[in-house]
């Protein structure tokens, strides 16, 4: 029985269901693609930031370890030391 045009349609016609189900559905297919995908760029994301706190925290570190007036000035700012003789003032927000 030789197949006719149609009934060579009709059979690829179910051939690219099937695939398309199998790539869709078989072993989580394009969803775990997908999902994946989408959790590598949350980790990219996150990698970048940390990375950037990194740098940030090495900056401060060699200037605390090599800059006096950087000390000094942190000293200051967070701990409200203040040099001799100095005058700390502290300024009051009105209600």
């Amino acid at each position: 029985m030789p197949l006719n045009s149609v009934n060579k349609k009709k059979i690829y016609f179910w051939i690219a269901v099937t695939l398309a189900v199998l790539v869709l559905f078989g072993n989580d297919g394009m969803r775990s693609i997908i999902s994946q995908r989408i959790e590598l760029t949350k980790l990219n994301k996150k990698l970048e930031a940390i990375e950037t706190e990194n740098r940030d925290l090495r900056i401060k570190l060699y200037n605390f370890e090599n800059n006096q007036a950087y000390i000094e000035r942190e000293a200051r700012k967070k701990l409200g030391l203040i040099q001799p003789g100095e005058i700390k003032y502290k300024f009051v927000e009105a209600e």
